[in-house]
């Protein structure tokens, strides 16, 4: 049989499907030898209890919905991994999704994860505010953003990284190399604030260590062509050091280099957000400005279980935000100015 119900299990022992509920469920008064013979009829039959059904009984399901923006992209693959292992240690299951960076993807999930009655989600949100994601949060189950916030839903704990100490280390990496002109490719801006966020602490630091006239901001959007002209655009300029703020333009700026002959650390000095694997088997490799995110991936896993646990649902979302500091890791792609 496919799947073994709690009728099955009272027929093989012979006894009532009350009793067996009972016993399974520790319920009522059971004789030792009643609660032995369903113990065994659970086994001959190898009997797993409906999980829908306990949740009936008891309101939790100790299920969480986790989404992400793409399982492929190795920071995300090393986000979801962190998480689901910390809820799987605390007794928790896992629903991953992914919205491949989609406003439409990430609320048919939500809606989806909904009708499974989860106990709550880890959400890697889209940056605009959803009905979807509203009606997560008027539900009232416990939500946490992790690495982008929602404009519009400050009420959400968010825990992401503090991207200041890293970018400016990598400034002042790429200032003692010599560097006097810094570029800045800030990715799809318009749909993050993440992102929009970095730029603005990039302009900060850079303006007031090299000066405004030497620095050159561009954005991208999520294809290859965009990230090839503004490189050329960077190249006319005469920038010869780029800050990647979004880990796929520093990828896709890698293969097109390997296409036009051109050489990182040499012909370009690069610095990307997120220590990607590839980053580090790459020759040279990569100087990254890295989120730690296993320590972003377990501090909101953590704060879920404490949300879970909270007898209070009415403390502040600002007082369980968390930042993590990122930190600056010098490699082999920033070399001396030329």
């Amino acid at each position: 049989m496919a799947y073994v119900t709690i009728r099955d299990v009272a027929k093989h022992a012979g006894i009532s499907v009350s009793t067996v509920s009972r016993a399974l469920n520790g319920n009522g008064r059971i004789s030792k030898e009643t609660k032995a013979t369903v113990e065994r009829a659970v086994a001959e039959l190898n009997y797993i209890p409906d999980s829908r059904a306990q949740a009936m009984r008891s309101s939790k399901t100790r299920t969480v919905g986790l989404l992400v923006p793409d399982i492929r992209n190795g920071y995300f693959a090393e986000l979801a991994y962190s998480i689901q292992d910390a809820l799987f240690d605390a007794g928790y299951c896992t629903f991953i999704g992914t919205s491949s960076e989609s406003a439409s993807r990430q609320d048919a999930f939500i809606m989806s994860i909904l009708a499974q009655h989860i106990d709550g989600a880890i959400i890697v949100p889209q940056g605009e505010s959803s009905d979807a994601l509203k009606l997560l949060v008027e539900r009232e189950l416990p939500v946490v953003f992790v690495d982008r916030r929602v404009d519009g839903l400050d009420d959400v704990p968010l825990v992401d990284s503090d991207p200041l100490p890293g970018m400016r280390a990598a400034l002042e990496d790429l200032r003692a190399h010599g560097f006097t002109k810094i570029g800045y490719v800030s990715g799809p801006v318009h749909t993050s604030p993440t992102l929009r966020e970095r730029e603005s602490v990039f302009r900060a630091l850079a303006c007031e260590m090299v000066g405004e006239e030497h620095v050159f901001v561009e954005s991208t959007s999520f294809d290859q062509a965009s990230c090839g002209s503004v490189l050329k655009r960077m190249s006319d300029a005469g920038v010869r050091a780029l800050i990647f703020g979004y880990s796929q333009d520093m990828l896709r700026a890698m293969s097109l280099m390997g296409s036009m002959g051109l050489r990182m650390g040499e012909d370009f000095s690069m610095v990307s957000f997120d220590d990607l694997e590839l980053f580090r088997l790459a020759s040279p490799q990569v100087s990254v400005i890295s989120q730690q995110v296993r320590q972003i991936g377990c501090r909101g896993a953590r704060l879920f279980l404490d949300m879970v646990g909270e007898p209070e649902r009415g403390m502040r979302a600002q007082s369980r935000s968390q930042r993590v500091e990122t930190i600056y890791v010098p490699r082999g792609s920033v070399g001396d100015a030329r």
